[in-house]
């Protein structure tokens, strides 16, 4: 049976969903099933069959009229008007919406044409949004209003940055008609925690499944380089790890306690963030920057000694898949998604905030290393994490729900 797909992402081809995108789009046509992205990213010109969601004036309107309102998803009339002639010349059998929380699409125009015209609907719980009054996540704020009405936000100047108003009482309410009007819709989370926690909401009246995110294990392999000879570590146990969780506030005490703690030829070496930003810092703690590309990324993690993460909350982590796929363990925080990412023997969680048992997961590791410890890192994710198992996964999906 011939399949259309029209997969709705705010981004395509780069970050973590528009890679997902772009992946799925070539494992679909691979399958024989026809592929369509549509994205308000103009990145989306380079897919095989795309469509460019609204323009600059739009998105930039639409994000202003956020930040006074507090409420996402609710402009861009005429941009999701005209998206919607264009399912209606491609007639889809079925639309895969992914992240919608970006200024380019009114929710209640879409979710109403879906709901009219019938159309199957995979919706992907790539982050909480969609069944919360706004929020990407709750955990670490430790707020459960989504489990009812919203409301009194304590999120209001963070995921969605409100200046005046909290309406996320109202958004909460309209999620919950619009996305129960539509009869034929799907929930898919990229783990099995996000999956559970949507059986907890309004959302539980509809099929919730799990298939977890995969990473392309071509691309993220142990990888060969002389980083350690050129960054001067060739003596050090390097602990590798992201610099947009490590340096933020809420992670200054495990900082300093990393820094205070760490044995004498162990380097903390975070990626992802300005070099300037190194000034502040101790010197067992040392700044990578941004890495050019995958492939680089990849030798990276193979170098590391051990990759640290110190994420609170996430709906999978597939950072700390890479890092495993490169033969590197990892040490991660037990709470939400990336709990499911290590097996407890060759890598380990711990709880959520706990900087001595993090330090002290990073020398256990260190002291008790096994011989296979690489190979098995990596036959763990292969198992679960491989890129085309998992997204295969996602064709078999869309023929069982026709």
């Amino acid at each position: 049976m011939s399949i259309k797909v029209l997969q709705i992402n705010a981004v395509y081809g780069n970050g973590s969903t528009g890679t997902i995108v772009r992946d799925l789009e070539h494992i679909c046509e691979e399958s024989g099933i026809e592929c369509y992205v549509a994205s308000p990213d103009i990145n989306v010109k380079t897919a095989r069959k795309h469509y460019l969601i609204g323009n600059k004036f739009d998105h930039i309107a639409h994000a202003v009229l956020t930040r006074l309102t507090g409420k996402q998803g609710y402009f861009s009339r005429n941009a999701t008007k005209r998206l919607l002639e264009y399912i209606d010349k491609i007639e889809p059998d079925i639309i895969h919406l992914h992240n919608l929380h970006s200024n380019f699409i009114n929710l209640k125009i879409l979710f109403d044409y879906l709901a009219k015209r019938e159309i199957p609907t995979v919706l992907s719980l790539h982050d909480c949004w969609f069944y919360t009054g706004g929020c990407f996540h709750y955990t670490a704020a430790g707020c459960k209003r989504w489990l009812g009405n919203c409301g009194r936000c304590p999120k209001r100047g963070e995921d969605n940055f409100s200046l005046f108003l909290d309406n996320s009482a109202s958004i909460l309410a309209d999620r919950k008609k619009y996305l129960l009007n539509i009869p034929r819709l799907h929930i898919v989370g990229v783990s099995n925690w996000i999956a559970q926690e949507a059986l907890k909401t309004f959302l539980k009246s509809k099929n919730v499944t799990a298939i977890r995110n995969g990473v392309d294990m071509n691309i993220f392999k142990p990888t060969i380089s002389d980083l350690k000879k050129t960054l001067n570590l060739e003596n050090k146990h390097v602990i590798l790890g992201p610099g947009s969780k490590w340096l933020l506030p809420i992670n200054s005490q495990i900082l300093e306690y990393f820094s205070n703690n760490m044995r004498d030829d162990e380097i903390l070496l975070l990626y992802g963030v300005y070099d300037s930003m190194g000034a502040t810092l101790p010197p067992n703690i040392r700044l990578y920057g941004y890495t050019k590309d995958k492939e680089e990324l990849a030798a990276l993690y193979t170098m590391a000694d051990v990759f640290a993460n110190t994420t609170r909350e996430d709906s999978l982590s597939l950072i700390n898949v890479e890092s495993q796929a490169c033969g590197t363990p990892v040490v991660t925080f037990d709470a939400t998604g990336p709990k499911e990412t290590v097996d407890e023997e060759y890598s380990l969680s711990v709880p959520v905030g706990d900087a001595k048992r993090l330090l002290d997961a990073v020398h256990f590791l260190r002291d008790n290393k096994k011989p296979d410890a690489a190979e098995k890192s990596r036959a763990f994710v292969v198992d679960r994490f491989d890129m085309l198992s998992q997204y295969k996964k996602f064709v078999d999906f869309y023929r069982r729900i026709l």
